[in-house]
């Protein structure tokens, strides 16, 4: 006779929760450690960058490919781990191969990712507007230095030297990440108290209505 195996239960808003916050987490921390490298070795950041990254990037496909084989049944349609899993690996392998080719250009593309992050945190210092938080003004000139960094990077003005303008997108990307993870941690915080908050009163409405059921058959 067969024996049944019991499917796992979904994860709830929580564990998604942290699931992404950590995944945030090790993109921005990335981003700092290059960012850092390249202020400190301006010179020959370029290939080794390309050498990183396409080395992170083979092991964070093999990390979502094993992801996707434990994935929870409930949870397999719609996640696309095996083929994100599977691009990452190519694309890392295609960067370890061509790394000299790609280090002539990696600080256009480095520049771009600056401006895009830019623009995302300027959209986010006006949601915080919208939503009336008193700090939201912190955020939108975070975006405006991000966005100035990032216009700066792609103009080349006054015909910077290629080892200034690299100096300058590591401080982007070390002031970008530190930015996006004390507002992860800020952000997830807040959530925390607040699926607390509402456990807090799904409990007391429940006593509560305990409470009045043994009253009634009292």
């Amino acid at each position: 006779m067969a024996k049944k195996t019991t499917a796992a239960p979904p994860k709830n808003g929580q564990e998604i929760i942290k699931d992404v916050k950590m995944e945030l987490i090790l993109i921005n921390a990335a981003a700092i450690l290059i960012g850092i490298l390249m202020v400190a070795l301006p010179g020959m950041i370029r290939n080794l960058i390309c050498q990183t990254l396409g080395a992170l990037l083979c092991l964070w496909g093999i990390v979502r490919i094993i992801n996707y084989f434990r994935t929870r049944t409930q949870s397999i349609f719609g996640s696309f781990g095996l083929v994100q899993g599977c691009a990452m690996m190519g694309f890392g392998v295609f960067l370890l191969v061509n790394f000299e080719v790609l280090g002539k250009i990696i600080d256009i593309a480095l520049a771009i990712i600056l401006l895009i992050t830019a623009v995302f945190k300027l959209q986010y210092a006006f949601d915080f507007m919208k939503l009336k938080s008193p700090r939201w003004w912190i955020h939108l000139i975070g975006a405006i230095i991000m966005v100035g960094v990032g216009i700066f990077a792609l103009v080349k003005p006054f015909s910077i030297a290629d080892i200034a303008l690299i100096m300058v997108i590591g401080c982007g990307l070390i002031f970008s990440g530190i930015w996006d993870l004390v507002s992860i941690l800020t952000i997830s915080h807040s959530l925390k108290t607040a699926f607390q908050q509402v456990k807090k009163k799904m409990d007391e409405k429940d006593k509560y209505v305990d409470a009045e059921y043994e009253s009634d058959d009292n």
